[in-house]
């Protein structure tokens, strides 16, 4: 390194030390009343929630989400929104690929153990790969017991009802796991190591409230600067898709529900049927009105056994019901439930839009495309499907790590070590773009080329018109809304000689610019 550039990291160093010497100075100035004066003891019931958001136990946060899973219209989002992040192999269905770094390529030795774990591991990462983005996506954490063999590595991978995220609870140190408590009951607790459970983790977008942050308020040690000394405390819930949209989903489930119920009330058909038991005998009585009753239950008898069987009643049904004098059964009107205003489908609608939009996608994304028609035109699709392509994004990065942390584990037991970030000889890449984004890239893509080339058709008419360097410096600057520097670089084009051929017609007063004779056309 060259004297002047040590001179000038003394002098930065110097000054960044002398800045935080006197930060640390004036952090201990501050005290508790002036934090308290300003409010500001209340971050803990801000973690709580408040209104509709209050703080829950673990238990009711996976009580709910597992509820919203089951549903068809959320389980859809949450599929397409793992369908979009891993894609498949046209042929083989493949969705992770473990590939070789640049640097790598060059390492014989190396190419060959990322070749010997890319055969161990693949199949076993592509056949729960689906599983564990679903779970992540859905309850924010998901799991995988490892079974590993020393001088062998991991030799399968459990993802099923055992594992399933509500009933392991990770353990933290700081933000790093640390370790995994899996819950069958009060009496049934196993602890398990990071090197028998992966994780993946989803990050924590959203702060979902929650009872165990007073604990961990207590017992965090926000001072401490070692993270080897952090206690481990258990890790809070969070990172699932479904929470923002805990409320839509209430929402559209209770319109539902009306709906579903109004169109059941209303196919009830009940009436009330008065008997005119004049100059009739008590014994005449009871044998006419038991007649009346055996016959109206016999009516309901058959259409209940009709609807049971599946087969209609292809015959006319007549009752005969013997009289004198006046009539004996007189019909009344029919029994109506008023109501102010019904419940349409359109009340509906607007809920599973608004589900819709806070799953990260569209309506017409999860079965109804007829939403679809309209101003969108025909990139309509890729419009709509961008949006769940942003979230798809952040499964990747997830399964990523997680697939990062299977091999490290694989690696340990086969090979006895473990590579450290940052220098690992693979990389973990997915089947493909997500279509969505590729259609966006690509158009932006297209907008941009067009763009330049627009920008060199107006710099090679400047130039054709002789136009000086500082006229097309402004006229870059002023019209075409360049920066500076942009378009000094571009105007620079006038000085480098015409191509042969071409015609230069000096401009009036310009004599920077000498006029240059067309070149001659033979005849």
């Amino acid at each position: 390194m060259a004297e002047d550039q040590k001179g000038l990291l003394k002098r930065i160093g110097s000054a960044a030390k002398s800045f935080f010497s006197k930060a640390d100075k004036d952090a201990q100035e501050i005290n508790q009343a002036e934090a308290l004066a300003y409010d500001g003891g209340s971050s803990i019931s801000t973690l709580l929630g408040s209104g509709r958001r209050m703080a829950r136990s673990r238990m009711q946060i996976y009580q709910k989400w597992s509820f919203m899973e089951g549903d068809a219209v959320v389980s859809s989002a949450l599929r397409l929104h793992v369908t979009s992040a891993l894609g498949g192999h046209e042929t083989t269905g493949d969705v992770i690929f473990i590939e070789k770094t640049p640097e790598t390529e060059k390492n014989k030795q190396l190419s060959a153990i990322v070749d010997e774990i890319s055969a161990d591991l693949a199949p076993l990462l592509n056949k729960i790969a689906y599983t564990v983005a679903y779970n992540g996506a859905a309850f924010g954490d998901s799991f995988a017991r490892i079974y590993a063999e020393k001088g062998v590595g991991v030799r399968d991978l459990y993802v099923d009802e055992l594992v399933r995220p509500p009933i392991v609870q990770p353990y933290e140190r700081g933000s790093q796991t640390v370790g995994f408590v899996v819950y069958a009951g009060k009496n049934a607790q196993e602890r398990l190591t990071v090197a028998q459970m992966a994780r993946l983790k989803m990050p924590r977008q959203l702060w979902v409230p929650q009872n165990s942050v007073i604990e961990k308020s207590f017992r965090i040690a926000l001072l401490e600067d070692d993270v080897d000394l952090l206690p481990i405390l258990p890790s809070s819930v969070g990172g699932s898709f479904l929470f923002q949209a805990e409320e839509s989903y209430d929402n559209m489930l209770a319109s539902l529900l009306g709906l579903v119920a109004q169109r059941w009330m209303d196919s009830i058909d009940e009436e009330m049927v008065g008997v005119n038991l004049e100059s009739m005998t008590t014994d005449e009585q009871k044998r006419f009105l038991n007649s009346i009753v055996k016959m109206l239950s016999l009516s309901k008898e058959r259409a209940a056994n009709a609807v049971r069987a599946g087969q209609p009643i292809m015959e006319r049904i007549r009752h005969i019901i013997p009289f004198t004098n006046e009539k004996q059964v007189v019909r009344m009107e029919p029994m109506r439930q008023s109501r102010s205003s019904n419940i349409t489908i359109e009340d509906v609608m607007l809920h599973a839009k608004l589900l819709a939009g806070a799953l990260g996608t569209d309506l017409s994304m999860l079965g109804f495309s007829e939403l679809l028609a309209g101003g969108l035109g025909d990139g309509g699709f890729f419009r709509t499907s961008a949006q769940a392509a942003e979230k798809a994004r952040v499964i990747r990065s997830a399964l990523g790590d997680f697939v990062d942390w299977i091999i490290d584990v694989h690696t340990m037991h086969r090979y006895g070590m473990v590579f450290p970030a940052g220098k690992k000889p693979w990389r973990v890449n997915f089947y493909g773009s997500i279509s969505a984004l590729e259609a966006e890239r690509q158009k932006t893509e297209q907008d941009a080329m067009a763009s330049g080339a627009t920008l060199i058709q107006v710099i090679r008419d400047l130039r054709e018109m002789n136009a000086s360097k500082d006229f097309i410096i402004q006229f870059l600057i002023k019209r075409i809304k360049l920066d500076e520097d942009e378009a000094k670089l571009y105007a620079q084009i006038v000085d480098q000689p015409p191509p042969v051929g071409s015609v230069n017609i000096p401009v009036a007063g310009d004599e920077s610019q000498p006029a240059r004779t067309p070149a001659r056309e033979d005849a």
